[in-house]
């Protein structure tokens, strides 16, 4: 930006004739280097985000290169962290395990409870950062506008400007406008995120260390049911205690020394992204095209393989659907043989069931005539009715008879009587 305003200040001394054309082409540089850096401002700060949010594994340079340029710069911050006070010895003193269970709790390290100081630490100093930038940003667009009218102010005051100048004068002055609202909007919004972000980690601390007492506690539990055994319950106490404290003490020193860490992995990265830029500014345009290009035809690569990929999956899917259509065909092959075979059946037993039903009629019609021509042949009841019948009437003929007797008697002793009276009558 500096250079392409000593050109113009070059430019202007020689050439009076064309100033107002100079004025608006500069004029449109400033606007568009404006746009440029609040762009690169922003991009810089979502890539330093998203770095942020990255394992610290998965982080760092791809290439070999930048691989080689990380690790200098690590050491030479390491070589210079430790010529000042003593450093923290990272080796674990080599001690006789009190147990087993003991030693494995404590080479387990809570990376939870660091990630937590980390990522505070990577708020503060994103806020910082983005604070600093913008300031750097606004210094430099006031130093820019403030150079373009002083030099505006020693030309001819009383030169009027073209109608076209002052439309891109104004058009200019609304793009810094809706720059400084976009940025103004821009750090409101990463300073609710920011403030969101804290309030995440802080929750995220709490629980982390509500889990770390309990583990804490578990492991004292536990070392003291195990060593209480063989030293007695004050001596595992204490022995489990000084072991605790031991280990509090060098997680804490790791915690320290990984916040160190990281705060340096964000160093070197935006030391890397400073030495992107430069590099990119300095470098022929044929070769920035030739890289754009390079990096193009790679994608469309990676886009190919990525098609040929998803045809082969499409006909692996495709032949598969085939042959599922085909035994699927077969099925249902199979099933329509079945279904023939089950009709060929079934319009069998229908003709065989019309027969069964004709011939259950004409054995009822041959019922019914020889139950007409029987009479009272077969019926049970009626047979036993008229039985009942001729012997009721057989012995009211007896009866009758024995009745028919008895009369007689009756008539001949009446007879008797009469003759008796008579000639007793006829007597007296």
């Amino acid at each position: 930006m500096s250079r392409e305003l000593q050109n113009e200040e070059k430019n202007n001394a020689p050439n009076n004739v064309n100033e107002d054309e100079e004025e608006h082409v500069s004029a449109g540089i400033l606007a568009h280097e404006a746009l440029s850096v609040s762009g690169k401002v922003i991009n810089r700060l979502f890539v330093e985000e998203a770095a942020s949010c990255e394992p610290e594994e998965g982080s760092g340079p791809t290439t070999s290169k930048e691989l080689d340029v990380d690790m200098n710069k690590t050491n030479e911050h390491l070589q210079s962290d430790h010529d000042g006070p003593s450093g923290i010895n990272f080796q674990t003193p080599d001690k006789e395990p009190i147990c087993p269970a003991l030693e494995e709790d404590e080479e387990e390290v809570p990376a939870a409870l660091a990630d937590k100081e980390e990522h505070k630490g990577l708020v503060q100093l994103l806020e910082n950062q983005e604070r600093e930038e913008a300031h750097q940003l606004n210094q430099q667009l006031q130093m820019k506008l403030a150079g373009y009218f002083q030099r505006r102010a020693n030309k001819d005051v009383h030169q009027e400007w073209s109608a076209s100048g002052q439309h891109e004068y104004e058009k200019h002055l609304q793009a810094l406008t809706d720059l400084k609202l976009q940025l103004r909007s821009a750090s409101e919004s990463a300073q609710r995120q920011a403030e969101e972000l804290e309030m995440l980690a802080q929750e995220k601390m709490d629980q982390v260390e509500k889990d770390w007492q309990a583990l804490v506690a578990l492991k004292q539990d536990a070392a003291e049911a195990a060593l209480s055994r063989r030293l007695g319950k004050e001596a595992a106490r204490a022995k489990v205690k000084s072991v605790l404290v031991a280990a509090q003490i060098r997680q804490d020193e790791l915690t320290k020394v990984r916040l160190k860490h990281f705060k340096l992995k964000l160093k070197v990265h935006r030391l890397e992204a400073e030495l992107r830029e430069r590099n990119k500014d300095s470098r022929d345009p044929l070769q920035v095209r030739f890289e754009q290009l390079w990096a193009e035809r790679l994608k469309q690569k990676q886009q190919a393989e990525k098609e040929n990929e998803e045809s082969l999956k499409l006909q692996k899917k495709i032949s598969c659907c085939l042959e599922k259509l085909f035994w699927g065909q077969m099925e249902v092959q199979s099933r329509r043989q079945q279904l023939a075979e089950v009709e060929a059946m079934v319009a069998k037993k229908k003709d065989l069931l019309s027969q069964t039903r004709q011939d259950r009629t004409r054995v009822q019609r041959d019922n019914l005539r020889l139950k007409e021509q029987c009479g009272l042949l077969g019926n049970r009841v009626l047979l036993q009715d008229f039985e009942d019948t001729v012997d009721a009437s057989e012995q009211l003929e007896k009866h009758l008879e024995t009745l028919k007797v008895q009369q007689a008697e009756t008539v001949f002793k009446c007879e008797q009587w009469r003759k008796k009276m008579e000639t007793t009558f006829i007597n007296q």
